[in-house]
């Protein structure tokens, strides 16, 4: 199937079976299966896969590398008066099983009444304050255009070169495009990030949970399968040569399951820490290679007061970290915490340092924002989590590349191999929701899907 022909029929059919959102038929409900499947990786997809089969009174174990479940959301406590959010931290969109869950757990919403702000130079000032700047404008019509692309595969650095987009606002545009879909402008597709957004279902808006952490939503929604994850188990080495396959991890135990389903994160595949024997069919691991997934960083600043303005949301800027949010608003009165997230080279350049460094490097840049000295002399507290260095996540979330195929990619990503090896993730979500928690939890459910349909 051609590129655009795939982009055109997934828009039209993805909802349907393959990525169900909200409360669908399930298609195989009739079918049981006697075998047993094992989950590597305890992250929204592998949960989310363990709980269908739960419900399918299926026998299946989860095995998961890290000592906690989660993956890629991971809550702190502690560190303020409220949970901070090391990982994911927004729900993208009111029409998905996640923004539904969070809705039953009884979680409440931070208001969305700020405003965003924007450095220029040695400015911050608001968008409706840049508003007569040529350039500035300039910038927002070009991200707008980047998310509506029908031209030549390109980068965002180089669309926004062909469009004379002016040096001392490219900031922003890498800010608003590539930063927010997990890399940095010399290396996010166009047409990609175009095609995802034209597949995208799960509805509008951004929400931000005010009153309890999104692993505490994980835990209620899967206690009743917590039971089945086996933490602190690195499985390294999946052999399907025979009928039964061996799993093998770090101490070098065996286990034999019938069928695995395999979530761990792109950029695990991508290294050389999971073995398949045999290898894997080379259209499955040029698909592994035709995906992004780098560099990310999140860092979390307390302050004894607040020196940016009271309507601030988010501030872009030229710096290390091309957006802070205030993740204080409407979660305490009493906390000034900035969250900042840092993508692709940007975030190499930081992690290349020692998470002090880091940190000061940070710091720095906001006095130069703010004012001399007005940053590091209100800093409290500082926590850096830096999302390459995690042995077993590797990095932030995929993004297309250019020349990667975009969606048909991601679905050959997603195929079974031998009706016995799954895969799900985010990455493997080629209905417009990759790199999201919404777009995992679809993941778990199209897998579990695909392999009922495999039983005869």
């Amino acid at each position: 199937m051609q590129r655009r022909d795939f982009i055109k029929n997934t828009v039209l059919t993805t909802g349907a079976i393959a990525f169900g959102s909200c409360k669908e038929e399930d298609p195989y409900a009739e079918r049981e299966y006697k075998g047993q499947i094992a989950i590597i990786g305890a992250g929204a997809a592998g949960l989310y896969a363990g709980f269908l089969l739960a419900e399918k009174k299926a026998n299946y174990t989860i095995y998961e590398a890290a000592d906690q479940i989660g993956g890629r959301i991971r809550s702190l406590k502690g560190f303020t008066d409220f949970d901070i959010e090391l990982g994911a931290e927004k729900i993208q969109g009111n029409r998905s099983l996640w923004y539904d869950w969070v809705k039953e757990s009884g979680a409440s919403f931070v208001p969305n009444t700020s405003t965003d702000f924007y450095q220029i130079g040695n400015q911050i000032l608001s968008e409706t304050q840049w508003g007569n700047n040529a350039d500035f404008k300039a910038a927002l019509s070009l991200t707008q255009q980047a998310m509506n692309y029908a031209g030549a595969d390109t980068t965002l650095l180089q669309y926004m070169e062909s469009a004379k987009l002016a040096a001392g606002v490219r900031h922003i545009a890498d800010a608003l495009v590539a930063n927010a879909h997990g890399t940095s402008a010399n290396r996010l597709s166009v047409l990609g990030t175009t095609e995802e957004r034209q597949a995208w279902s799960a509805g509008e808006g951004e929400f931000f949970l005010a009153n309890r952490s999104l692993t505490a939503v994980l835990e209620e929604k899967f206690k009743n399968i917590l039971p089945r994850v086996v933490l602190n188990t690195q499985i390294k080495r999946i052999d399907y040569t025979n009928e039964r396959i061996m799993l093998e991890d770090a101490q070098a135990q065996r286990r034999y399951v019938d069928k695995v389903i395999i979530t761990v994160p792109l950029a695990v595949l991508q290294s050389t820490d999971l073995q398949f024997v045999p290898a894997l069919p080379e259209s499955k691991l040029a698909s592994i290679r035709s995906i992004g997934m780098g560099a990310g960083i999140k860092v979390i600043l307390e302050f004894n007061q607040r020196f940016w303005d009271a309507a601030t949301d988010s501030v872009y800027t030229s710096g290390a970290v091309p957006e802070y949010r205030v993740s204080s608003n409407g979660r305490s009165t009493k906390s000034f915490v900035l969250t900042g997230l840092t993508m692709g080279e940007k975030a190499e350049t930081l992690s290349a340092q020692s998470s002090a460094a880091a940190i000061q490097s940070i710091i720095k840049d906001l006095d130069v924002i703010y004012g001399k000295g007005v940053a590091s002399s209100a800093l409290t507290n500082a926590r850096l989590m830096d999302w390459g260095k995690a042995p077993f996540i590797k990095g932030a979330y995929s993004y297309p590349i250019v020349g990667g195929g975009g969606l048909l990619t991601r679905q050959t990503l997603s195929l079974p191999v031998q009706r016995k090896v799954y895969f799900a993730g985010e990455a493997t979500h080629y209905g417009g929701h990759s790199g999201t928690v919404h777009g995992a939890i679809e993941s778990g459910r199209r897998v579990v899907e695909e392999l009922y349909r495999d039983v005869t």
